[in-house]
């Protein structure tokens, strides 16, 4: 196995996987949301929702907070979802979700709210994709590469 090395601190590192959603969201809310004693540049955990609508779609819901240090474009956040299939130590396939962005990362204290919705793509494994998948992570991925945060969900089947 190969060791990667990065040859400078503000190269952008894109998360492992396949991108399936580009997007430009508005915050959800119009007063941020207050941590004041907030000490550190790392993200907050994501919260996500993973439900099967029907046997083969997989609807991910996430909100997730951004400071409101952060310059947008016209209040807007761009970011990208990438989607990484990867098989764990028993042989079952694993699903993981990158909530990409590239913002900068000073210590916030005033954080906006954001929400995205998606559906999990089945290649490369087709009609019975998702057959063995019982939880999926979800992470927030600055692609500056400063910081990330993640969570794992249980995936509820209706």
């Amino acid at each position: 196995m190969e060791k990667t090395i990065l040859n400078s601190p503000i190269e952008k590192i894109y998360p492992p996987g396949k991108c399936i959603k580009k997007a430009t969201k508005n915050k959800l809310t119009q007063k941020p949301v207050s941590f004041p004693e907030n000490n550190t540049q790392i993200p907050f955990s994501p919260i996500v929702q993973a439900t099967f609508t029907d046997s083969e779609t997989l609807q991910v819901r996430a909100v997730f907070l951004v400071s409101t240090n952060t310059e947008l474009n016209n209040d807007k956040l761009e970011f990208m979802i990438y989607q990484n299939w990867y098989v764990d130590l028993e042989g079952n396939r694993q699903l993981q979700f990158f909530i990409t962005y590239d913002i900068d990362d000073a210590i916030g204290k005033d954080f906006d709210i954001y929400e995205i919705s998606f559906k999990a793509e089945k290649d490369p494994y087709g009609e019975d994709a998702f057959k063995s998948v019982k939880t999926i992570q979800t992470f927030l991925w600055d692609i500056d590469p400063e910081t990330s945060r993640g969570t794992e969900t249980s995936v509820v089947r209706t």
